[in-house]
């Protein structure tokens, strides 16, 4: 196929991409599930596809003892009778837009195999998580970046159960202390949450399992998820390190967030539009996504900050 029939091809299949700038809902679906799949901080997230700009998630549940000691022909009185609690998460979306250059030699590359609809969209989404882990999990709305200023992420967020490694190194005892900030009643299956660290930090902590010359200690180095005291530790690319101190006391430290990973809720606006434009000069296709999501912890009090912990 000749260059130019190449770029008359792929015009086409951008316009039917396009196809008035809104996606469908099954295309809206479709592109969340990609975004969900890329392997970011997303993929265990709980993802809702919010049919409007703004939603409210009602929260139910039993915070006490439901069960009483029973006696045969005795009611429970008033005071032992249990009502659950509720409460509301709202969800209040802002706009986020990527942005992705796609080369006519690319173009060339894929569309002999009639898949380049799907390697246009898997391109983007893959680009667009990136960028949607950053806001969801450094977002900051006394930030200077205008980006990460939209809305308060994860990190943000965790203000219940803090602990300072005031720059010490990593240890068993900094997840300990993690582990015992949050309150038991969530940590029923250890197993299911999460101690979400930079990269770094994980490879420090595989480091030190490895040196206990065991099975699990190997696991580790060869790129197994390692855990602390039941929970896994896994590294996340957006949160990284920060800076304490001046001069010679200055020290790279970063986060450990523990949580339950479906605790984290992101909201998705199915109103996603994706619009195309071809710059003939750079000899590449210029398409702009543009979507509106919002995060939240459905349950800020089941959730641990360890702050400071050196990289």
């Amino acid at each position: 196929m000749r260059n130019q029939e190449v770029i008359n091809k792929a015009e086409m299949t951008l316009s039917t991409l396009e196809s008035g700038g809104i996606m469908n809902p099954t295309q809206a679906s479709t592109f969340i599930r990609m975004v969900q799949d890329t392997p970011t901080i997303l993929r265990d997230a709980r993802v809702i596809q919010m049919d409007h700009d703004t939603q409210k998630i009602e929260k139910i549940g039993f915070g006490q003892r439901i069960l009483r000691a029973a006696q045969e022909g005795v009611a429970l009185t008033k005071d032992q009778k249990s009502v659950p609690s509720t409460s509301t998460v709202n969800l209040s979306t802002k706009e986020v837009i990527a942005e992705v250059n796609i080369t006519y030699d690319t173009l060339e590359n894929n569309i002999e195999k009639d898949v380049l609809q799907n390697t246009i969209m898997q391109m983007i989404a893959e680009r667009a998580a990136v960028d949607i882990e950053e806001l969801l999990v450094n977002g900051d709305t006394s930030s200077s970046d205008s980006y990460l200023a939209q809305l308060d992420g994860i990190r943000k967020q965790a203000t219940s159960h803090i602990v300072d490694a005031a720059g010490e190194e990593l240890t068993r005892q900094t997840f300990k202390r993690g582990y015992k900030a949050v309150p038991p009643k969530y940590l029923r299956i250890p197993q299911e949450f999460r101690f979400y660290t930079s990269p770094g930090i994980e490879v420090e902590w595989k480091d030190r399992v490895a040196d206990r010359q065991t099975n699990l200690g190997d696991a580790a180095v060869q790129g197994g998820l390692s855990s602390a005291f039941g929970v896994p530790v896994k590294g996340i690319a957006n949160l990284q390190p920060y800076t304490i101190g001046e001069g010679d006391t200055a020290t790279d430290v970063s986060d450990i967030i523990l949580t339950h990973p479906k605790n984290i809720i992101l909201g998705f606006s199915r109103n996603i539009r994706i619009e195309v434009d071809k710059d003939i000069r750079r000899r590449m296709f210029i398409i702009v996504l543009t979507a509106k999501l919002d995060s939240v912890f459905e349950e800020e009090d089941a959730v641990a900050k360890i702050v400071k912990v050196k990289e």
